[in-house]
């Protein structure tokens, strides 16, 4: 028996999921990125130092890849190899649409 979000999820289309998926992405690294000062502060100057969304989508995509692999090799070393798999099939992989949505709403609200 399914569930009506089961139901729902299955009609829609893999480009819709996608796009809500990563929408979720980014507004949850949002959320974050403009609660802490620090964070904040750098997203502000990545507004300023790139002149487009596709180039500050790309620097804060590698940022992101660069600590998603940090934390998935620290989990390995202090907890266990299982547990980094985990870590990291849920941090890597996202691609550029989360960013390139972060990347434009930063730059529009400027």
């Amino acid at each position: 028996m399914s569930t009506m979000a089961q139901v729902q999820a299955d009609t829609l289309d893999q480009d819709v999921k996608r796009l809500v998926i990563s929408d979720w992405f980014a507004t949850e690294w949002l959320m974050v990125a403009e609660n802490d000062r620090d964070s904040y502060e750098r997203l502000q100057f990545e507004a300023e130092y790139h002149d487009g969304i596709a180039s500050m989508s790309d620097q804060l995509r590698n940022d992101w890849e660069r600590l998603a692999e940090q934390v998935t090799e620290l989990t390995a070393e202090h907890i266990s190899p299982s547990a980094s798999l985990f870590i990291s099939q849920i941090l890597q992989g996202w691609g550029s649409l989360p960013f390139d949505i972060i990347a434009k709403q930063v730059k529009e609200s400027k």
